[in-house]
Order: structure tokens, then sequence, then C-alpha cells
């Protein structure tokens, strides 16, 4: 897509990319995609997106089938009767209401099967009104290795392809150009648990790929290494910011009158890449109002089991789920400056030495059942119940909670040199899902797309390409640019239209 057909679909603004330096933005033109886009009263406000590193296991949580896998003792039926803590007994034992069954039916798939919400996710089933706006995507794609499958989940992009950029870059960007005057905070974050560096697997989630560094979303890294708070007030310049800033911007200035001749100055990305970071520094008081150091802190929690990963077993965790979620929250409903997309990389309250906390190979029913429960009632506690309106919480009406992750786990046990036991289960990027909770997701549109077979492959399913796509496209933002996604990276459609019309209809629900 040509760059000026970019600026008219994404609103006509032709704002300045460097942070700080946005003007209000004309009159949009009449975008000759239109009928692509979602009804303005149907996009959401604000997006939080839990990813779940390590592969959230679907048969004991958002897709349980006990039709399949009975004889075999696969999917649902692997960890009934097997290991040292069955999915009975950590259910027994570990919160779940006596007087509620294992597994509750909530919607059919593509293939007509019902489809059960497990025990893994009890939380969410005493909340009706996050059911009823509940939509469930069914994955699929080949990539195995985290190191390959968590930048292909995040970006819908290979490792090494140069377009791969986070949701938030792109939030970020179109945002950013379409600022009113004198907005200077992120309109992206990206909060990683102090298990999970932003240096590790997870470096997706704060790239930018094609587009200039000023869309990188705010990196947050929680724990007690983390020196964001401490910096925020450039405290090495205390007493003379000002004058620093005033000597920078001179020497700024000569340099790009260096770079102009008449009224054309040349192409030079670096010096802009520099000015933008440098007029972010200078600017940087907003963020400092927005994060206080307790934002940051978490609270320890004690667990109904031991960690099964750490070596002295305790059962005494800092719970980093929750501060993720409150941290979200604060930053979405910030009155002065409200964020329009956090990601929060979530490793679990039971995490290995990757900061994976869903990657059970050895302990699946320890590491799957207590981090995706607590995550859960994280999610649940921070949405609004029906006539709650509490100010602090999200509004299923306004914002839209997605529960990603780079795949599932596979329906067998893993037998392997190190996992000999059987007791965990390997990588399955080949049928797991991916889960939305309101904001376009009405009770109309609640429900699955896609099935999964009774060997676990998916018999209909999207890729991270296509939902990345489409959660550009419920913003509001169109997905086909140089920065973006091609044509052929979707799965249906020969012309961008046709695949921005099967997005719309297909994964968010929506007739043209």
């Amino acid at each position: 897509m040509r760059r000026r057909q970019f600026l008219q679909v994404s609103g006509g603004a032709l704002a300045s990319s460097l942070v700080g330096c946005q003007t209000a933005a004309p009159t949009a033109a009449v975008s000759p995609y239109e009928a692509a886009y979602l009804p303005a009263d149907k996009r959401p406000e604000g997006v939080v997106e839990m990813f779940l590193l390590g592969g959230l296991s679907p048969w004991e949580s958002f897709y349980t089938v006990p039709e399949y896998g009975q004889d075999d003792k696969t999917m649902w039926w692997t960890f009934q009767d097997r290991g040292p803590l069955t999915v009975p007994a950590w259910y027994a034992g570990c919160g779940g209401p006596a007087e509620q069954p294992l597994y509750t039916p909530y919607a059919q798939d593509a293939n007509g099967v019902v489809v059960n919400l497990g025990p893994f996710i009890y939380p969410l089933r005493n909340r009706p009104d996050l059911l009823s706006r509940m939509r469930v995507w069914v994955m699929s794609h080949d990539q195995a290795p985290h190191e390959a499958a968590i930048p292909l989940a995040v970006s819908g992009h290979l490792l090494g392809n140069p377009r791969m950029a986070s949701l938030g870059a792109h939030y970020q960007r179109h945002f950013q150009q379409q600022a009113p005057a004198g907005r200077t905070a992120p309109w992206a974050y990206t909060v990683y648990m102090s298990s999970f560096s932003i240096i590790a697997n997870a470096g997706a989630a704060s790239a930018v790929g094609l587009h200039r560094p000023s869309a990188r979303p705010l990196a947050i890294q929680l724990g007690p290494g983390s020196r964001l708070i401490d910096q925020l007030p450039r405290p090495r310049v205390q007493g003379w910011k000002s004058e620093l800033d005033a000597a920078v911007a001179y020497y700024q200035a000569q340099a790009q009158r260096r770079l102009t001749s008449g009224t054309h100055r040349v192409r030079a990305r670096a010096f802009d890449d520099y000015a933008a970071a440098r007029l972010a520094m200078q600017n940087h008081a907003p963020v400092r109002d927005l994060l206080q150091a307790e934002l940051l802190e978490s609270t320890q929690l004690r667990t109904c089991i031991p960690d099964p990963l750490s070596p002295t077993a305790s059962d005494m965790m800092y719970d980093e789920q929750s501060t993720s979620m409150a941290l979200a929250r604060h930053l979405l409903l910030n009155e002065s400056a409200p964020a329009k997309y956090v990601q929060i990389m979530e490793g679990g309250i039971f995490t290995d030495e990757g900061g994976q906390g869903y990657d059970s190979h050895g302990e699946h029913v320890r590491q799957q059942g207590p981090n995706a429960s607590h995550a859960m009632r994280s999610l649940a506690d921070s949405i609004n119940r029906p006539g709650e309106n509490d100010p602090s919480k999200l509004d299923l009406d306004r914002h839209f909670v997605l529960v990603n992750t780079e795949f599932g786990r596979a329906p067998s046990p893993e037998f392997s040199v190190r996992n000999p036991n059987g007791v965990g289960t390997d990588h399955w990027p080949y049928g797991y899902v991916v889960v939305g909770f309101g904001g376009f997701v009405d009770q109309r549109r609640a429900g699955i797309v896609g099935a999964i077979g009774p060997d676990g492959f998916a018999t209909q399913s999207i890729t991270p390409a296509d939902h990345r796509a489409a959660m550009m496209l419920s913003m509001g933002i169109w997905p086909f640019t140089e920065e973006a996604f091609a044509v052929g990276d979707m799965s249906v459609g020969d012309t961008e239209m046709a695949a921005a019309l099967h997005l719309k209809k297909h994964v968010l629900g929506y007739d043209v």
C-alpha cells in the first residue's frame, strides 16, 4: 500500500512522527476501505492483552471436550488419573467450587461439537456477564520452539521478518499520528514480569519492525531490579535539566541545518530517530506522573500447593499477575492520558527458569492449574460486574481483554529423556485457542470460531497473522501497509479489500 493511501486510511493525519511534536489531525478523508472497518461504536477505547508465556493448555481450560480421548487417555483425559496430582484432585484442593462439576458447557464449535469450560479457568465460570461476551478463536501454525512461536504470536510474522512489529507498535504509531496537540504520554505499553526480561524471547513485544523508533511501546519491567521509576525523574541532571535540554536542542538544531538546503531537508533516519528519543526524554514528566513506585510493587500470596519449579518448594509467591492487571487498568483508565493498549507478558505465578510458567513439560497439572486459575481470577476481578460501576475497573462496553499464548500443550503426555515420567506435556501449535472478552465482542459475537478434532489438530482455524491483522482492524487501523501485513500473509483474500472483509466477518464476527 502506498504511503499516501496509508495516511488517508489512517484518518488523514499528517502529523510529525516525533514524539511530542504532533499537531491536531485535520478532518479525515473518506476512506475507500470504509466498509471493512467496524462501526465506530464497536471499537474499544482500550485493549489489555494477557500473553500467557509457555503455552496455555486448551484441554482443561477453554476447550474441554470429554467425548474426545477417553479410550487412549488423551486431551481432557490425559491427567484424570495420571501423575502425583490429578486434575480432579487439584480442583478439589485448590478452590474449585464443590457444587460445580469439573467442566460446564459453553458453545458448539464449527464441527457441531459441544465445547466445555474446564477446571483450570473456574474463576470465569461464575461470571456469566464475561462468558456472554467471550469469543474463542481456534488457532494453528507450525512453529514449535518458543523462540519462533512467541514472535509469531506477538507480531503475526515469523522471526527474522523485517516487518515483525508488536501490536503495541502499530497502535502507538496510529494514535500518535492522530494525537491532539500537547499529548506526549505513550499510547501503548508492554509490561514484563520479573521472571521474563525484555531481552529474552519477549523482545518481539517491544519490536517496531519498519516503524520509526517513536512507535515503540513503553516497556515496564516488574521486579526488584527495575530501575524505571528511579530513572524517570532524570536524577543525574536534577537541578539543571532545563539548561541541559536547551544546550542539546541548540546543537541538534545546528545538525539539522547541515541537513537542510533551502526549504528541503535530506532524509536522515538516524537523526530523526535520535531526535524522537531525545524529545521523549525531555518530555518525561507525563510518564513520571503516571507511574508511581507502589504501582509496580507486588504482595506475597500463599498458594494452595508448593511451587513445583522451585528448589525450596515454597508456597509463598509474589503476585505479579494481579500487579500487572492493576497497572494495566491504571494506564487504560487514566483521565489525563489514557493508553490504548497494554500488553502483559505473563509468566505465571509459578514460573520456570525461562520465565515461561505455562511451559509444563514436567509438571502439567501443578503448573497449568495454579497459573491459569490465578490469571483468570485477576482478569475477572479487574472487570466490573453488572451494576458495579467501579471507576478503577474495566468496562466490557469500553474495553477489550485478550488472552493470548504462543501455542497450546500436546494432547498426550510427554515421555522424554528430560521428562521420563509422563506427567507433563510438550508444545502444540497445531490446535490451540486465543480468547477475547468485551469490546467488539457482544452477545451476538460470543462463541467459538473454528474447531479442534479428536486428535488435537485444528480442523478449522486462523493464523496469528490473521488474528493480529483483525485486532488492528478492530481499532480502526488499516493492516495492509508496508509496516504491517501484505495480502499474501492472510489465509483468505486476493486483494486488500477482500482480505479485510474476511477478517471483519470471520475473525471479528461482523457482516459487511
